[in-house]
Formats: C-alpha cells, structure tokens, sequence
C-alpha cells in the first residue's frame, strides 16, 4: 500500500522552493566559509562571540547597523559558493517535478519561487545551469532579508509580491530551518524528500 502524500497541490497558486539540498546540490566549503566570517567579525569589531552559523555572524552585523559590512560578507559568502558552482549536482526528480508540474495536479498558472539562504547569483546560476530558471518568477537570496531561516521574513516578502494568502501557498526545504520558517509564516512546509519520493512512485506507475 502506497503511503498518501500529506498535502495537495490543488490550491496552490506559490510552490516555493528552498535551493541548496533541495533543488540542487552545491559544492561549498562552508567550514572554511564560516571561519572566514567569523575571523573577519573578530577582527573588525574586536570582539569574540561564540558565533553557531553564518546567519548568527550576519545578525550581529546587523545589530551593530554596519550595512557596508554586511555587503562584504554577502559578496564574501558568494565567493565560495560560486567558487565550485560548476560541480552543482541537480536533484533529478525535483527538476522532473518543475519540468512536468501538471502531472501532479498543480494549475498551470502556479507560480514557483525560491526561498534559500544561497545569494541571489548562486541561486539564479543554479537554476540556469539545471536548465529551469525560466520556470521561476521571484527569488529570495540571502542578501534580500536582514533576518535569516528559521525566520519567515522571505517567505512573507513571496506572499507579498504574488498577493496571496499564506494557505495558498506551499513551501519544500530540506532542513528543519525551512519547516520552521513556514510555520511562522503560516505556510504549509515540507521536506523535500516526500515530494522526491512522489516523484518516484509517479514515475514507476
């Protein structure tokens, strides 16, 4: 017995998507990405926090209302995640699922979306290099929100721009970060593993 898949697309007129682990695979060094960010906070700003991840470096710029360094470190962050760009490897039922969305009973005027903590050019290089970013309307990077994952500040900003209610949107990442983020923003979230396996089972039947 195969099991349902908890959600419709039906309603849907917003699918977003989460970039790195859920539509494709980037190949980053962000061990040494973090040190670098983390070094470069220390030394600006003389002080030594106990940093957790990039977003927690960015927040802290923030704070300190250090706009011209917050750009540095978005162009750093760029850097090395354009870096190997070229060894991207595309999640192949997640861009079947993109390529042929009416198979799964998704209108042919939903919108689609991406919503990731990957710059803006990582994200639109991406996608190009999938062969989709045709598919896709509006794109929230790193660079486009001042508050990060699991924070729901890029999804509201999506809801914004196609003027739609929370319910008719849906929204797939691979990270509990992602399902945290919708929730705040009251859209339904998913891990991407359930729409890779509905993409299986399609493709078998």
């Amino acid at each position: 017995m195969t099991k349902k898949i908890p959600y419709s697309f039906t309603e849907k007129k917003v699918i977003v998507f989460d970039l790195d682990g859920t539509i494709v695979r980037l190949v980053a060094d962000w061990h040494s990405l973090f040190k670098a960010l983390n070094s470069r906070f220390i030394e600006k700003y003389q002080k030594a926090i106990n940093h957790e991840s990039m977003s927690a470096i960015l927040s802290s710029v923030v704070k300190l209302g250090d706009e011209e360094e917050l750009q540095l470190n978005f162009n750093l962050i760029q850097q090395y995640e354009l870096e190997n760009i070229t060894s991207n490897q595309p999640i192949k039922e997640v861009i079947y699922f993109i390529n042929n969305k009416e198979l799964f009973g998704v209108s042919p005027n939903a919108k689609l979306a991406v919503f990731s903590l990957n710059t803006r050019s990582t994200i639109l290089k991406s996608l190009e290099m999938a062969g989709i970013l045709d598919k896709f309307e509006f794109f929230v990077g790193r660079e486009d929100v001042r508050k990060w994952k699991p924070e729901p500040d890029g999804l509201l900003k999506i809801l914004d721009y196609f003027k739609v209610d929370a319910k008719e949107m849906i929204y797939f990442g691979d990270l509990e970060k992602d399902l945290l983020a919708g929730a705040k923003a009251g859209v339904e979230s998913y891990y991407i593993d359930t729409l890779i396996n509905l993409v299986r089972n399609i493709k078998k039947s």
